[in-house]
C-alpha cells in the first residue's frame, strides 16, 4: 500500500457511520487473510465517535482493511457490445462478467453500499458503483463477507459535499 499514508484516525466495524458515495478506490492489496483498499477520501458522518465537529466531514486518504474476508461476488456488467440502444438496463442488456476483485476495484467509484447481513462472527456488505475507464466505467458490484473492518484515515478536512458547504 502507498508509502506516506499518515494514519491519524482508526475505527473498527463503523462502516454504518461512513458515507462512500462518490469515493474512488485508488489501490487494492489482497493477501490470504486480508483485503486492503485505499480510497481517495471517505465521508465520516457526524455521529461517528471520532468526528466531534457536528458535521459529516470528508477526509484525506483512507484505508479499509477487511480482516478474514471472502469475496462472494465480483461482477461487472459489460456494455461494450450493446449497439443502437438509447437506454440500457444493465441487468437485462449487459453481459454479466465475473472479475477478480483486484481487477474490479482499481478505480472503482462507490455509489452505494449496504449491509446484507451480520452476526456475532461476520458481516456481509455489498458495494455498487462504476468501474474504471478500462471497463468503460460500466456498472459493477461486489459482495464481501468479513470478520472485522478496520477503517483508517489521515484527517478530517472539511464538510462533506452533502453538508451544503
Amino acid at each position: 500500500m502507498r508509502e506516506g499514508f499518515n494514519i491519524k484516525f482508526k475505527s473498527i466495524n463503523t462502516l454504518s457511520l461512513i458515507s462512500l458515495h462518490d469515493c474512488l478506490i485508488e489501490e487494492v492489496l489482497k493477501t490470504e487473510q486480508n483485503l486492503s483498499i485505499l480510497f481517495d477520501h471517505i465521508d465520516v458522518l457526524s455521529d461517528h465517535p471520532l468526528n466531534d465537529t457536528g458535521n459529516a466531514m470528508y477526509t484525506g486518504k483512507a484505508r479499509f482493511t477487511f480482516v478474514e474476508f471472502e469475496i462472494l461476488d465480483s461482477i461487472l456488467y459489460d456494455t461494450s457490445n450493446i449497439k443502437g440502444k438509447n437506454r440500457i438496463i444493465v441487468e437485462e442488456n449487459a453481459q454479466r462478467i465475473e472479475l477478480d476483485i483486484s481487477e474490479l476495484l482499481v478505480e472503482f467509484e462507490v455509489l452505494k453500499n449496504e449491509e446484507i447481513s451480520n452476526s456475532d462472527s461476520y458481516f456481509i456488505q455489498r458495494f455498487d458503483g462504476s468501474s474504471s475507464s478500462k471497463y468503460n466505467s460500466d456498472f459493477g458490484y461486489w459482495i464481501i463477507k468479513y470478520k472485522k473492518l478496520i477503517i483508517e484515515w489521515e484527517e478530517l478536512i472539511d464538510k462533506a459535499w452533502f453538508e451544503g458547504r
